[in-house]
């Protein structure tokens, strides 16, 4: 059970926050024959992979991760089977760690035996070179009948909602392939079969017909922005399958979360934000609130201008200032977004944030933990940009921090003043749109 084909003791690293769990973790697979490699956060699994280079199989087994757990296994880069161990069970968080390339998940109070079989399987097939073919099989795009690939779909069966069974969507729309799935429904790439040469559109199908109002409601959002070239354009609403599928364009490009694996230049930096304060002013002016700006939902094209994606958490304020609910990215997400109070003044907090993250290379408050990044985002202020990044405009940084206030009302009141005041404060600021890739 503890070893390869080739006679060599199999290897696991434990990575987990908490020293004593982990320490009992070591200590089961240490009974069983196991090699086993600690870690408490990503920079030591990162140290621990260059430095030992035979992993089969790696645990991972923070105490909570909520939105940070994605994140958190697409930059440790493994490329090696994951088990990822929750402390209790969310059907968001393993859809999130099984689509950022975890092979398994377990629940804590944890099964040592189960634990043992899972980790045996994944150990074999990863040396056999089964588990590599499997992920290859994952990762390409699904076969025209929408079907898993075999293991998985009965290994997991019930864990995935079923894929939208019909190629052709609404008579009109072929499906090519799909872009991702998340919480509330799948994306597709599909074409307009009715148009000659035929369209490329994005499509957002729902997972089930109760969240209809939501995407009717994104639909409405996107039309009353309409205009601005910041915005994506919608095109409709179609029927799938009783759903309402949400059909807007398909913006060619990559994410701002791509380009930003290369440092970017002063400049290009410039370019990014000041598209990105004019098309959230552009919003904030028509009572909207987008409630989730971050690189990930900021869309690069090739000649340098962005898009603002995803506006299915974003909220028409009317006449109230605020919303009432929680929701967005957290290590993104303003003090009184995550106490459930978002208003114009998150969206600018976000800004700041963001453009923290580009001139510095880091996040202004961060921890794996859920919990402590909370606390952190409510109780700690900030390090000044220029503990990162020595040469940064002195001007930017005061920009920088003022979006950064804890107090909403110490903020900009929406980001059109956030905008005013980087052009007032350096007049020449993104006076030019660069191309970043």
């Amino acid at each position: 059970m503890d070893r390869t084909p080739y006679g060599k003791k199999r290897v696991v690293l434990v990575i987990d926050s908490e020293q004593i769990r982990g320490a009992k973790l070591k200590k089961i697979l240490n009974k069983y024959g196991y090699r086993v490699y600690t870690a408490m956060d990503l920079k030591e699994a990162r140290r621990t992979l260059e430095e030992k280079k035979k992993i089969d199989v790696a645990l991972l087994c923070l105490k909570r991760f909520d939105l940070a757990l994605e994140q958190f296994i697409k930059d440790l880069k493994l490329g090696k089977p994951m088990i990822v161990i929750l402390e209790s069970f969310s059907e968001e968080l393993a859809a999130s760690a099984l689509k950022a390339g975890a092979a398994d998940f377990l629940t804590c109070p944890i099964d040592s035996k189960e634990l043992i079989k899972r980790i045996g399987v994944y150990a074999r097939m990863e040396n056999d070179g089964g588990y590599a073919r499997l992920r290859i099989g994952v990762r390409a795009p699904m076969k025209n009948d929408g079907g898993y690939p075999g293991f998985w779909k009965r290994l997991f069966r019930g864990l995935y909602p079923k894929p939208t069974e019909n190629k052709l969507l609404d008579l009109r729309y072929e499906k090519l392939n799909r872009l991702g799935i998340g919480s509330f429904g799948e994306v597709w790439k599909v074409k307009d079969v009715t148009k000659g040469p035929p369209e490329i559109f994005v499509t957002k199908i729902p997972l089930n017909k109760k969240l209809n109002a939501k995407f009717e409601k994104e639909a409405r959002i996107l039309r009353h922005l309409a205009g601005h070239e910041g915005v994506p354009e919608v095109f409709g609403i179609i029927e799938v399958m009783n759903k309402k599928a949400l059909v807007q364009e398909f913006i060619f490009g990559k994410t701002l979360y791509e380009v930003i694996e290369r440092d970017l230049e002063e400049k290009e930096v410039e370019s990014v934000v000041i598209q990105l304060t004019d098309v959230v002013a552009h919003a904030h002016d028509l009572g909207v609130v987008h409630r989730d700006i971050k690189p990930g939902n900021i869309m690069v094209r090739p000649n340098g201008t962005i898009k603002l994606l995803d506006f299915g958490a974003a909220k028409e304020l009317k006449e109230k200032e605020m919303s009432a609910t929680v929701t967005g990215s957290r290590p993104y997400m303003a003090p009184e977004q995550i106490m459930g109070k978002s208003q114009r003044r998150s969206d600018v907090w976000s800004i700041g944030v963001v453009m923290y993250v580009l001139y510095t290379g880091m996040f202004p408050f961060y921890h794996e933990v859920e919990k402590v990044l909370m606390d952190i985002i409510l109780r700690i202020p900030p390090s000044p940009p220029s503990k990162f990044n020595e040469a940064i405009d002195h001007k930017l940084e005061r920009i920088i921090m003022k979006c950064l206030e804890k107090k909403p009302e110490n903020r900009y009141p929406n980001a059109r003043a956030l905008k005013k005041d980087l052009l007032a404060s350096i007049p020449d600021y993104g006076k030019t749109i660069l191309p970043l890739y």
